[in-house]
């Protein structure tokens, strides 16, 4: 189902889409039996497990996994799994607080530890991970197309942001599907009328949503985490 970010009939996006075309859709578990197996493909290897979002070897790289809580989100970002998903960064955010307070208060009692030591434990305080203050005034979405560079960097950028706190989707120009169900985010087509609408004739292009002022951001070409925060939280 397609998801309405703001529960209202406010498109903080621009002009409504009434309809949106999902190109990521949910995999019956049981895929057909192949005729043929290809003599490449390592024996006792399943696909199954690889192409079945339902799995988690779906999402795996490697040996990361991602957070079963994520997985979740990812399937189905629905409005009530996007709230739960917001308080369990605000949970996250109590931890490492509190985390953080007490190996401070652990530095200033234990003076004679080396230096070595020290410089360790202050190091692990600063990559405590933190969601950003208003990560929950702000929504992302960013029109991408599969063989653009500049839209394959800003892959990173989202990623960035997402590991904020923020919420991110994108929207496909291209008829890719390989692509997107390797992405870590919930994708949609966009459709023509949409990209006339909004006047996006070149790619990557990534609107804002401030949910507060109820107003709408426009960036264009690729941007660092660090300049999108800046474009958003200076205006």
């Amino acid at each position: 189902m397609a998801f309405d970010y703001f529960n209202s009939n406010i498109d903080y996006w621009g002009k409504e889409i009434k309809k949106t075309t999902p190109l990521v859709t949910e995999e019956k578990s049981e895929l057909p039996e192949v005729e043929k197996k290809d003599s490449s493909t390592p024996i006792g290897f399943d696909w199954k497990k690889q192409l079945d979002p339902k799995n988690e070897e779906f999402f795996k790289e490697g040996d990361y996994t991602p957070p079963v809580a994520f997985m979740e989100l990812a399937r189905n970002p629905t409005d009530e799994n996007i709230k739960n998903w917001y308080k369990l960064i605000e949970k996250k955010n109590e931890l490492s607080s509190r985390l953080s307070q007490r190996m401070q208060e652990f530095l200033k009692k234990n003076q004679k530890l080396a230096p070595e030591e020290k410089a360790i434990l202050a190091e692990s305080v600063n990559r405590l991970p933190v969601a950003q203050a208003d990560y929950s005034k702000f929504r992302f979405r960013m029109y991408f197309e599969s063989s653009c560079p500049h839209c394959k960097r800003m892959l990173k950028t989202l990623q960035e942001l997402q590991e904020l706190g923020y919420y991110v989707e994108i929207r496909q120009v291209d008829q890719n599907p390989k692509v997107a169900k390797a992405l870590p985010f919930p994708v949609t087509l966009a459709s023509p009328q949409e990209l006339k609408e909004k006047e996006i004739t070149s790619w990557p292009v990534l609107f804002a949503g401030d949910l507060k002022k109820k107003v709408t951001y426009r960036l264009n070409g690729y941007r660092s985490t660090q300049e999108v925060l800046s474009a958003i939280q200076n205006r």
